[in-house]
């Protein structure tokens, strides 16, 4: 993937990054607020803005765990070929093209968030994310209707991509806007446990069927049953979503006449260094997320001598870990900061991706547990950290559109192309390990940027927004 751009593209993107992440740093030279005394009322929001707030998180990575869980399955069924892996890459495909509408559904969404509250938007976005959901459960198979197949079961995750541009990014929003300071990363980080909780339902509904269905009744009836399934989550989190709390940020714009026109021109215009930023960050932490967890079990289940049914075992039990433990690594960069967590998870990865998923591909069940536990680890020493770290970079007139454009548009190029790039890695290297070319690759680059980003650990927002760039482009205007 990164290998297919130009030379020159490649040097001004990296040099883009280093110098804006420089840039950061020298221009936001605040220290954390010595004494920050967390009220009730900010309990009570923090709590309720992950209980609520991040119900639609589950849905939708229940969505996305489901449809790369099932592509051993569906594949066969909606793109058939002679070959399994041109079959694998196809869904792949379609899954990557579901990634790029992201991009305009989270500009959509974040627009609509910035200019009439956090909570419409964030309704309406798993609202729109459970229909083609629960539809794709009724849809016929390319043996029954031919080359329709594959178009609708397209457009469907066409639609659940453009509804869930604006689903995660605002989820971000509005937790980073209701945490304390003191804890920003820790709360931040809970949207990394609700899509692990998504994650995990879909790896353990789909292991159980595999179980105890064959595998012609799962191929008729048991992908099915599991998209059913995800049309009820979806309608269980939007009653939650409606009971969430607005943003005290977006409440005292609202309340001071404050609320920009055009959030995303205001964005673009001023923040387009924080948005490459943000884009980078994202789009580097989906590309470890979808090899280490997203692609691994297809690895394991097409590559490996393992069992099929233990496979989605192995990767059910990293997915309960990668829910409940990442939070405890951002809570740790409240402590020590965001960049010593995220550089190092960084330089891990440059030297143990080649061995660890070399020892994934073997037996016994043990060594691989092993292997995938030490690739866990260090991605939960990324993801914990860099959710807040993504969310602090804008103001509040602007962050949503700001952030979506940002997170969405780096999962779009990178975390969304990554699944395919590793299928297409082992396509050419004949080896099940070639995905750690991506990995290092990435990695390599992310390190000198996550060298000079700025330390936000224990800054109040609004700190950041009167020492910061953000700070000196709210003062132009361009509402």
């Amino acid at each position: 993937m990164i290998g297919t751009l130009p030379a020159g593209a490649v040097h001004c993107l990296v040099s883009g990054l280093w110098h804006g992440a420089h840039q950061l740093a020298v221009d936001a030279r605040v220290t954390p607020t010595s004494t920050v005394v967390i009220t009730p009322v900010e309990r009570r929001r923090a709590r309720n803005s992950v209980l609520y707030g991040s119900a639609g998180t589950v849905v939708e990575w229940f969505d996305y765990g489901l449809y790369l869980y099932l592509v051993p399955v569906m594949a066969p069924l909606i793109f058939p070929t002679g070959d399994q892996l041109t079959a694998i890459i196809a869904s792949l495909g379609v899954f990557a093209a579901g990634s790029f509408l992201r991009v305009f559904g989270g500009a959509f969404f974040g627009s609509l968030g910035d200019r009439l509250g956090r909570k419409k938007a964030l309704v309406l976005s798993i609202l729109m994310m459970t229909v083609p959901m629960a539809l794709t459960a009724f849809l016929p198979t390319y043996a029954a209707i031919g080359i329709l197949a594959p178009v609708l079961f397209t457009i469907m995750r066409m639609l659940q991509g453009f509804s869930a541009g604006g689903e995660y990014s605002g989820t971000v929003v509005q937790l980073v806007e209701q945490a304390p300071a003191t804890r920003r990363g820790f709360i931040a980080s809970s949207a990394v446990l609700t899509s692990g909780v998504g994650i995990l339902l879909a790896s353990a509904l789909v292991a159980l069927l595999t179980t105890v269905l064959s595998t012609e009744a799962m191929a008729d009836l048991g992908w099915r049953a599991c998209y059913l399934v995800g049309g009820a989550l979806g309608l269980f989190a939007l009653v939650m979503r409606r009971r969430m709390d607005e943003t005290i940020a977006f409440e005292k714009e609202e309340a001071a006449g404050d609320v920009p026109k055009q959030p995303l021109r205001y964005a673009l215009r001023y923040l387009p260094g924080p948005v490459l930023l943000a884009a980078f960050l994202a789009g580097y932490g989906g590309i470890l997320y979808y090899v280490v967890l997203g692609f691994g079990p297809t690895i394991l289940d097409t590559y490996s001598d393992i069992q099929s049914d233990t496979a989605l075992w192995v990767t059910t039990g990293m997915t309960i870990a990668y829910a409940f433990v990442t939070p405890l690594f951002g809570a740790l960069s409240d402590r020590i900061g965001r960049k010593p967590v995220m550089i190092g998870a960084s330089v891990g990865f440059v030297v143990l991706s080649g061995p660890m998923l070399w020892l994934m591909t073997h037996e016994p069940v043990g060594i691989v547990i092993i292997a995938g536990g030490v690739l866990l680890v260090l991605l939960m020493a990324y993801g914990g950290p860099v959710v807040a770290a993504i969310g602090e970079q804008f103001p509040s007139r602007a962050r949503y559109s700001a952030l979506a454009t940002g997170y969405n548009l780096g999962n779009a190029v990178l975390g969304g192309l990554a699944p395919l790039t590793a299928a297409w890695l082992i396509s050419v290297f004949d080896t099940p390990v070639a995905p750690a070319l991506l990995l290092v690759v990435a990695s390599l680059v992310a390190v000198p940027i996550l060298w000079r980003l700025r330390e936000t650990r224990g800054i109040t927002l609004e700190e950041m927004d009167s020492n910061g760039p953000r700070g000196r482009a709210r003062s132009l205007g361009g509402g």
